[in-house]
């Protein structure tokens, strides 16, 4: 059968037919034999006589997925179990000119698992079977092989164990050694009159790792900036690191989204042997300094206490993101445009950090490309999620050289933030497994691991922090949630049925997890359930809902905070605006929070097929509810209002690096549009600061013209180039009585593209506009419209094939609504 890499078995054999779409209705279960099977993939591979003749002959393997043998003209020649790292094949006296049969046996990864699972019996953790929602349930031994652990299935996954050449191979044939690696190391020099944020030089020091076959001498030519420098270099077999230095005179820097420009330098490395080999690696660089800053600052009597917060270029950033899964279960779906998309929808929601999750993949190289080029800062976990990892000799001598070679593979990058060992296994430890009664011999497994790989990680990078775990305070201590210090999940609203209010309690650090789940919309939906399983809690639907208690929060806290949905359809928007209000709730409070908390990562920001979720995403790259409010809520200046002990508190914060002065009001309208109340406001900010500016007592704005329910509060600033709103309902929405919205909208075509212009009589409560079948979004879409004129630009998404609409064709396609239209009056 023919088969196209990289990519998977799974994914091959749908193209051929021989297997339907898994992501469709229940098929995943259809194709729970593919993983059981060894495969093989085969093909020819052509060589000239010049070739057989080098002295480096190399098949390189930059990914196999997992468990492989790889054979040329029936030689072994390499073998991987570990999907993680590259696999570099000596096929010197296997290769021949002409025609090669090239071979890579494939074993079942499930098998290896399981095999792995009994060979060490006495020393393995009990691992619960995966259960689907509808009671079906397969083994897992995820933990025993370094393979995507999100593969064995998740709370929000498939359980599809893939198989492939899932990275780029290919043949080397050279007299040049390999350049199997570059790191760059920068020192930011300050001259009189210089700072941090423009200095004076930057001296950099480029070691490049040369692997060669033979002994040899020859040059090494490092190019930046317009700048040269060339150094003599004696090779011996095996590895050879030849650094070379040179300094670029002021240097423009690179900065985080929202922060400055992303300038990005050329530098290349050429290898020139005295018998004219040669071999050249080129990428690009950024010039920047990054730092964690975890310092004491105790006070007020609190426990032991320490900031935890990013500090670029001498610049404390507040953390604005989201955590990252894989973009797709079948890696040859996850194509450059998918990523263009999702990290490009991040920049226009104001993110400046995204979070790759330790279930996952170390990402492709072109999503650190993205990231680099639109300065997305990245907090890179290693590939390890809630569980107890071996402390095995052969899997830790597998991590550590994963660990080599990714740490030396993303050294240049100036968009890696953070190496974080691991997700939720510390927590684990002293949490989930801690009544076990081998529990002191679960600490010290999990020291074990974890010791190895910060000391190999940190072996290789001493210009970043590693960090043990997220959550923790990178300590191997009996509180690695402790809101004090370090990281923390907060999951306590979801998963603890909190009210969202309880986000109100909560003071941490830094929060790279928490999240509320929501329904895709409709169409997301039909195009993979049937029509008659249109039902939340039909047996299709429960197939892509894997929360097990998902489908019960999402309908309890419905109820709790919105208006019961009058349909389907309904029932899946509204679902997105009552995640989005719990997010906003958080976010709102932890920005309000600064400069004691300095992040706010959401979980998650997409999906990997189509499901139920707490992504603000979904699979085709539809922004949820939640994506329009973050694009509000992560704005770089906040306005927001805290409702609190009878009086409605204005705060304002600014994550932006200069003075700013702002003037707005606060106005109190009823549903109907009346005003009722207004407060005139204005703030002179220091550079990012963070404060409260007013603070007025609600039946004071009320005046007993209104009650609570009868209105809504609106807040507005703006000034020094800058502006900000916000809203503020008094009470849930579901005891709102809404009169029918006065809403005239229409097209209208503009240079920058199609614009939708919308005059509101009414407060209209997430109005939202679409243009049906087509891929694209409404810029302001999803906000409470206050009485006025609003102007939204149309966005499509390009990366999804979408093209700009005419005139005429978009105000066929326009469909108009808001919460007033999802429940029945």
């Amino acid at each position: 059968m023919p088969a196209t890499m990289p990519g998977t078995l799974h994914y091959a054999l749908q193209k051929l037919g021989k297997i339907d779409d898994p992501y469709d209705g229940r098929n995943e279960l259809d194709v729970q034999w593919i993983d059981q099977q060894d495969w093989e993939l085969a093909r020819t591979v052509r060589a000239t006589p010049d070739d057989c003749q080098r002295t480096r002959q190399e098949l390189v393997f930059d990914g196999l997925d997992t468990v492989a043998t790889v054979y040329l003209n029936g030689k072994k020649v390499g073998r991987s179990v570990n999907m993680f790292r590259q696999v570099v094949c000596d096929v010197a006296g296997a290769l021949v000119p002409g025609d090669n049969e090239l071979r890579v046996h494939l074993e079942s990864p499930t098998a290896y698992a399981a095999r792995e699972t009994r060979r060490h019996a006495q020393s393995a953790s009990k691992r619960p079977d995966f259960v689907w929602q509808t009671g079906e349930r397969r083994r897992q031994g995820r933990e025993w092989i370094r393979k995507v652990q999100c593969h064995f299935g998740w709370d929000w996954g498939l359980y599809l164990a893939t198989s492939g050449i899932w990275q780029p191979a290919r043949l080397e044939c050279s007299d040049a050694p390999r350049i199997a690696a570059v790191k760059t190391r920068q020192t930011h020099r300050l001259a009189r009159g210089a700072t941090k944020e423009k200095p004076s030089a930057v001296e950099l020091s480029i070691t490049t790792y040369l692997a060669s076959t033979l002994p040899q001498r020859g040059r090494l030519t490092v190019r930046c900036g317009g700048q040269e420098v060339t150094v003599r270099a004696r090779l011996h077999p095996g590895e050879n690191r030849v650094t070379a230095e040179l300094a670029l005179q002021s240097p423009e820097l690179w900065w985080p989204a929202g922060e400055g420009k992303q300038r990005l330098y050329d530098l290349s490395v050429e290898y020139v042997g005295d018998d004219d080999a040669r071999s050249e690696l080129r990428r690009r660089i950024g010039l920047r300094t990054i730092d964690l800053v975890t310092e004491d600052d105790a006070a007020r009597g609190e426990d032991p206490a320490q900031s935890f917060f990013f500090r670029v270029n001498g610049r404390p950033i507040y953390a604005r993101g989201a955590d990252w899964i894989p973009v797709d279960q079948l890696v040859d779906r996850a194509t450059p445009a998918v990523y263009r998309h999702l990290l490009g929808s991040m920049v226009e929601a104001h993110m400046n950090m995204v979070r790759v999750w330790g279930g996952g993949w170390y990402e492709q190289d072109v999503f650190y490309d993205l990231c680099d080029e639109l300065g997305i800062l990245v907090w890179q976990d290693f590939m390890m999620a809630c569980s107890l990892y071996p402390d095995t000799k052969q899997f830790i001598a597998e991590l550590v050289a994963e660990a080599k070679y990714q740490v030396r593979r993303l050294f240049d990058r100036p968009s890696l933030a953070l190496w974080c060992g691991d997700n939720e296994d510390a927590e684990g430890v002293w949490s989930w497994w801690k009544n076990q009664p081998d529990f002191p011999k679960t600490v010290a497994r999990y020291k074990k691991t974890l010791s190895a790989l910060k000391k190999a990680c940190e072996a290789e990078d001493d210009t970043r922090r590693f960090w043990l775990s997220s959550p923790s305070n990178d300590e191997f201590g009996e509180n690695p949630t402790d809101p004090n210090r370090g990281d923390i999940h907060y999951w306590k609203v979801w998963h603890g049925r909190q009210p969202f209010s309880n986000y109100l309690t909560v003071k941490p650090r830094f929060v790279s997890e928490f999240g509320f789940q929501s329904f895709p919309e409709p169409r997301t939906i039909r195009a993979v359930v049937p029509k008659g399983q249109l039902n939340p809690s039909s047996r299709v639907m429960e197939h892509h809902q894997r929360s097990p208690e998902g489908n019960m929060l999402i309908t309890n806290t419905m109820a709790r905070e919105m208006p019961i949905p009058k349909n389907f359809d309904a029932f899946c928007w509204v679902s997105q605006i009552n995640q989005a209000m719990a997010i906003r709730t958080a976010v709102e409070h932890w920005r309000r929070q600064k400069p004691r908390c300095m992040g706010a990562l959401y979980w998650q920001l997409n999906d990997l097929w189509p499901v139920a979720s707490w992504s603000s995403i979904d699979y085709h790259g539809r922004w949820k509810v939640l994506h329009h409010e973050a694009a509000r809520f992560f704005a770089p200046l906040l306005v927001s209002i805290a409702y609190e002990q009878g009086k409605a508190h204005v705060w304002v914060t600014s994550d932006v690096a200069r003075p700013l002065s702002v003037s707005g009001e606060l106005d109190v309208l009823t549903w109907s549009g009346r005003r009722i109340a207004r407060v005139k406001l204005s703030a002179r900010l220091a550079p990012q600061e963070n404060r409260e500016i007013a603070a007025v007592p609600v039946d004071k704005l009320l005046d007993a013209k209104a009650e609570p329910h009868e209105v809504c509060c609106f807040v507005r600033l703006a000034g020094a180039g800058v502006q900000a709103e916000n809203y503020a309902a008094l009470v849930p929405w579901k005891w709102v009585t809404l009169p029918k919205p006065r809403v005239a909208s229409a097209l209208r075509s503009r240079r920058s593209g199609l614009e939708l212009v919308v005059r509101s009589e009414t407060v209209t409560p997430f109005f939202h506009a679409e243009l049906t079948g087509s891929e694209s979004h409404f810029r302001g879409d999803w906000q409470v419209l206050r009485p006025g004129t609003h102007v939204f630009g149309l966005v499509p998404h390009v990366d999804h094939g979408a093209k700009l609409p005419t005139l005429g064709d978009a105000r066929k396609r326009l469909r108009t609504s808001s919460l007033y239209d999802f429940y029945e009056h």
